[in-house]
């Protein structure tokens, strides 16, 4: 059985480089013309601050590099602790999980990627990325696909009708025998959890590591944060 887990990047980076240039498992064109003519508001940030970031945009072909599990910082990565791992859960987490970025798009943990700022925001990424994605998680022949993405980034793995995209889609990737498994991280009474989601869903990502679990029945799982219960609600499509 073939599963891949879909995670998102961070917005923050780790400025750091290990590599001279950039090693990467799909060979995806970056939408180098976007990048290069963002505007503040598409970047979040004025002045010097714009200026700087924009510059790394320009230079990301030739940039040096980090692997993406250390490129990407921010709490969620330091849940996952894929440093402390042992060798097994490493090697799980290497082999079973695809990071989404806008720059890259679809990267696994190892490869060596660039510091950039492209936010998810930025106007014609969709329109960029729109066909390629799914077509290329087919082609990979999973039987299955966990959905870790917030809606933004989940969207470009379906393709949404115009008229109600969040509730009517046609999902590409069932009709290609794929199963999707989306999870829900949920309180004793059933409510969606608001607060500190990010660090429950990145520490239950390691425990699957930990223990390899790859059956989706098994997915279920009791974390306690701040004496709360959250348990982990798996929804098959």
């Amino acid at each position: 059985m073939k599963i891949l887990f879909l995670i998102p990047p961070s917005e923050w980076k780790k400025i750091d480089n290990n590599y001279f240039e950039e090693n990467l498992s799909f060979k995806f064109d970056k939408p180098l013309e976007i990048a290069h003519n963002v505007c503040e508001k598409d970047l979040k940030c004025k002045w010097n601050r714009f200026l700087e970031w924009l510059e790394l945009n320009k230079k990301i072909s030739n940039s040096e590099s980090i692997d993406a599990i250390h490129r990407y910082t921010w709490e969620m990565y330091k849940s996952i602790n894929y440093t402390e791992m042992n060798k097994s859960a490493k090697k799980f987490f290497e082999q079973n999980f695809l990071i989404f970025s806008w720059m890259y798009w679809i990267v696994k943990p190892l490869d060596k990627i660039g510091n950039y700022k492209l936010p998810i925001e930025t106007k014609w990424l969709y329109k960029f990325w729109w066909n390629i994605i799914p077509k290329a998680i087919i082609d990979m022949k999973p039987d299955y696909i966990v959905n870790l993405l917030p809606i933004s980034y989940a969207k470009m793995i379906w393709e949404y009708t115009t008229c109600n995209r969040h509730k009517k889609k046609k999902e590409t990737l069932i009709n290609a025998w794929i199963k999707i498994i989306n999870i829900n991280f949920i309180k004793l009474d059933w409510n969606k959890v608001s607060h500190w989601v990010k660090k429950i869903k990145w520490e239950w990502i390691r425990q699957i590591c930990e223990n390899k679990i790859i059956d989706y029945k098994k997915f279920w799982w009791e974390i306690v944060i701040n004496d709360n219960v959250i348990n982990v609600n798996v929804i098959v499509n």
